[in-house]
This record gives structure tokens, sequence and C-alpha cells, in this order.
């Protein structure tokens, strides 16, 4: 369910952005815009990079084989790092355009056709994020996060162009670099940011602590669990997988131990549905 979501999310927004590329191509030969026809490009490469995270989806997706006991979850962590470095190389060349037209400090003017149709294209953009971002939530996968900010880059690249044609118009031709100076420090973060998470989950960087302690508490209440003695835990893309160690009365028969065992998995893979595999290992305790 969780990757057919992510792959319905990305199908339906390389049909926004081939809608957007048309837009800007067939307004930027009207308007005679070589701006906006650089922005059909851009949008070209965006319906690459969807296609590209529509492939890892469906490669992540794949069930265990022989040679993959674990699956392919680990695809998507590795593609949320490619990711991350396509966004901080996104913030450089928007730096490196923004100190160029600081120092010229004369923005090029678009026709008002070019204008209109980079506004509309904000508020589409805009939309996009917000689709795929509540997706993101819904799902926990941080390549769709990082997607679904790929999306409000463009937006907030749009938005500076947009401010700094007004600024120029305005009497203040510097503030389309200031704008994008901004917007290229935001852009690197989040960038550095997907790289960390994804880097995280290829070394089996633990969940947050606080999510451990939740299910401990979930284990410890499980009828015939006297403790919890170790709970290893790992990502693997949008997937957690679960080692728990459990202490119960010593003189239980197996088949009364694996019981429990099956009764704790159930209770942890329905309370937490992004846990994607869990180990159980029974110890016993004396008295």
């Amino acid at each position: 369910m969780t990757k057919s979501l992510a792959q319905r999310v990305v199908s339906w927004t390389i049909l926004g952005n081939v809608l957007l590329a048309l837009i800007k191509i067939v307004a930027g030969i009207s308007a005679d815009s070589a701006a906006l026809v650089a922005e059909a490009v851009h949008s070209t490469g965006d319906i690459i990079v969807s296609l590209a995270v529509l492939l890892t989806f469906r490669l992540a997706g794949k069930a265990a084989d022989e040679r993959h006991h674990f699956g392919h979850g680990k695809i998507e962590s590795f593609c949320t790092c490619l990711m991350g470095l396509l966004l901080v190389y996104i913030g450089y060349e928007l730096t490196i355009s923004a100190l160029a037209s600081l120092k010229s400090g004369s923005p090029e003017m678009p026709g008002i056709v070019a204008l209109y149709v980079t506004i509309a294209c904000i508020f589409i953009k805009e939309g996009m994020y917000r689709y795929t971002i509540s997706a993101a939530c819904k799902t926990g996968s941080q390549l769709l996060y990082a997607d679904a900010w790929h999306h409000r880059v463009d937006m907030l690249i749009l938005a500076g162009v947009s401010v700094g044609v007004a600024g120029a118009r305005l009497g203040y031709p510097a503030l389309e670099g200031i704008v994008a100076l901004a917007i290229s420090v935001l852009i690197i973060r989040l960038g550095i940011g997907f790289c960390r998470h994804g880097l995280g989950d290829l070394i089996d960087t633990a969940p947050d602590e606080t999510e451990i302690d939740r299910m401990r508490t979930l284990i410890i209440a499980q009828e015939g669990v006297q403790s919890v003695d170790c709970i290893r835990a790992r990502q693997a893309g949008s997937a957690i997988l679960l080692e728990i160690h459990i202490g119960v009365h010593a003189e239980l028969c197996v088949s009364e131990g694996h019981d429990l065992a099956k009764a704790v998995k159930r209770a942890v893979m329905t309370t937490f549905p992004e846990v994607g595999h869990v180990l159980i290992h029974v110890n016993p305790v004396k008295g």
C-alpha cells in the first residue's frame, strides 16, 4: 500500500511536469521569452528526475529474493542521498546565478505573458508540493519527502524570479539577487539534510529513541512478556526492520513461547505500520 501510494503520487506529478513543460514552451515561443523556453527545458529535467524516483519505488518495493533476504528497501535510501545531492547542486547553481545578478544589477525583464505564466507555474508547483508532502507524511518515505521539496524548490526559484522582476520595476534591481541567495541557502541546507537521512539509513542508524520507547511500552504490556531485554532497529527505505529479545517464564513450553512471540510480532506490526520485518528472540526468565 505504501509503495503503491508513492508510485501513484509520483505518476501524477510526472503528468504535472509534462503539462508545465508544454505551457512554458508554448508561452515562451509566443512571448519570445528565452527564459521561459529555458524553464521548459528545466521542466523536462524534472520529468526525468520524477521518472527516476518512480523507478526507485518500483525497485525498492520488490519482494525479498535469494540474494536480497531483507528486500530492496536500501535502494530508496541510496536515492534519497542522490536527491539530496541534486538539491545541493541546484542551490550551488542558484548561488552562482544570484551573485552574477547582483554584480550586473539588471535582471531580465520578461514580457507580461511570460510573467503571468511564471505566476501560474508557481501555483501549480506549490500544489504538486502539497500533494506529494501529504503522501510522504502517510508513507514515511524520505525519498518522497525529498521529491516534494524538489517541487517546492522549483516554486521558490520561480517566486524569486517574480520578486526580482517586481523589484526591478519598482527600482530595486538588487532584490532578485538577494532573494535568490536566501533561497539558495535554504536549498543547500535541505539537500544536506536529505543526504544525512539517506546515509543514516545506509549505515543502519536506529530510529528516534522515542519511537523505540513506544515499542518497548507496547511489548511489555503484552500478556506473558516479563521483560524486554533488547530492541534493535534499522531503517530500510520507508520500512523499519526490528530484532526484539523478550523475557518469558522459563517453564513455558516451546509452542507457548512461539505463540507468545507471534502475538508480540502481530501487536508491533499492527500498531506500527512502518515496521516491515520483526524477529523475536525468546529468553527464559526463572522465578
